[in-house]
């Protein structure tokens, strides 16, 4: 190689890192509580606010209405959600730890791969998310409303006591939408009392769940995995659940 050759390779490389660094400096750029209403405040149904790549890890953003932003990326960590508006906004990549949604709208937003390990989702409404591959590890969605597909999503230990991932016989007209959870790790969850009726539960670990009272009419439990569930003697609809016999229990 010449060294004509070799300082453009040189710059190139140079001019990689600088723009990974730019990119790497943006990614953790942290926005105050008024940087975010003002961004809102600027933002149109045609221009959206956009947060891609922000950190807003623990600010009171409680009520606040994201107006279908996008918060791609973005750092929520702690973050106080009770009862925003996040109607239709991305959270996909969104690091959501520990944050508190509780009373939140989330429904219609897009959130692949986001991360909500230990996050309050108590009386939240997550109707038509989409959450492949999510991670709710340890969330508590107590009484939370949830229709979404969650394929191949985290669960594990999460609590969803009182919770309704149940199909709305009043949605029918247009379509059937339910919660599709196959193959989610829900080991260990807690899923007393929840409505249960015909969600997907294909090939879905629960081993170690609670399921008393939780109502499992019409779900599909092939391949499920149900191993040292706490409460089947008390489950309910068990005996209308679809394909209960490729279901593995302890016998």
């Amino acid at each position: 190689m010449t060294a004509g050759a070799s300082r453009i390779v040189l710059g190139a490389a140079l001019a990689g890192l600088a723009t990974t660094s730019r990119m790497a400096t943006a990614a953790q750029e942290r926005a105050t509580r008024e940087q975010v209403l003002a961004a809102l405040a600027r933002a149109t149904p045609q221009t959206p606010a956009d947060f891609t790549g922000k950190d807003l890890s623990g600010l009171d953003l409680s009520g606040v209405d994201f107006k279908r932003a996008n918060l791609t990326k973005c750092r929520l960590v702690r973050t106080n959600l009770a009862k925003a508006q996040l109607f239709a906004v991305t959270l996909t990549d969104a690091v959501a730890t520990e944050a508190d949604f509780s009373g939140a709208n989330l429904d219609v937003a897009v959130a692949y791969r986001v991360d909500l390990r230990h996050a309050i989702l108590r009386d939240a409404s997550i109707f038509a998310v989409i959450l492949y591959d999510a991670d709710l590890s340890g969330a508590d969605l107590t009484r939370a409303r949830l229709i979404a597909p969650m394929s191949n999503a985290k669960a594990h230990g999460a609590k969803l006591v009182d919770a309704n991932l149940g199909v709305d016989p009043a949605n029918q007209s247009m379509g059937i939408m339910r919660v599709d959870a196959s193959g989610v790790d829900f080991s260990g969850a807690d899923f007393s009392r929840a409505n249960l009726r015909k969600v997907l539960l294909v090939r879905a670990n629960l081993t170690g769940a609670d399921l008393t009272d939780a109502d499992v009419t019409g779900a599909d439990l092939s391949g499920a995995i149900l191993r040292d569930i706490r409460g089947r003697d008390r489950i309910r609809g068990l005996d209308q659940a679809l394909h209960v016999d490729q279901a593995v229990f302890d016998n």
